[in-house]
């Protein structure tokens, strides 16, 4: 009895992990994981960026969530299914306005039905001070 209760188990084991072997999996895969804002002034602080990836796993990539770290960061995904082979873009932009000049690094998670379930990508730069005008000082005669 306690053979063949260990042999059922056994091949119970065997055919789920061949099971899982043979399933079809997205896999997501970009180009660029960072993308370089720059330097660019406060007075200018909005600026857009976009990251290209592909599904190159062998059954249809499902995007579920995009979830970007900080509220200064905002981003556009596709919703549809990206089949196997094929190529989009995950568009993000960056809103400095307000925030301190600084240097950043801001992620942006995605979360998927891809082997890996959670990708992140970032987006980097630098905010610097708004440009200071100079006004010419100009003496009114009396």
């Amino acid at each position: 009895m306690k053979k063949t209760l260990f042999m059922l188990l056994a091949l119970f084991a065997v055919t789920t992990a061949y099971a899982q072997q043979n399933e079809k999996k997205a896999k997501i895969e970009f180009v660029e994981r960072t993308v370089d804002l720059g330097q660019f002034p406060q007075d200018d602080a909005v600026r857009h960026c976009h990251f290209i990836f592909k599904n190159t796993g062998d059954a249809n990539l499902y995007i579920h969530q995009v979830i970007p770290t900080c509220s200064c960061t905002s981003n556009k995904y596709p919703t549809r299914a990206i089949a196997p082979g094929e190529s989009d873009t995950i568009f993000a932009t960056y809103n400095g306005e307000g925030k301190s000049p600084r240097k950043f690094r801001s992620s942006i998670t995605i979360h998927s039905n891809a082997v890996t379930e959670m990708t992140k990508i970032y987006i980097k730069g630098e905010l610097l001070p708004a440009k200071v005008v100079e006004t010419p000082i100009v003496e009114i005669e009396e």
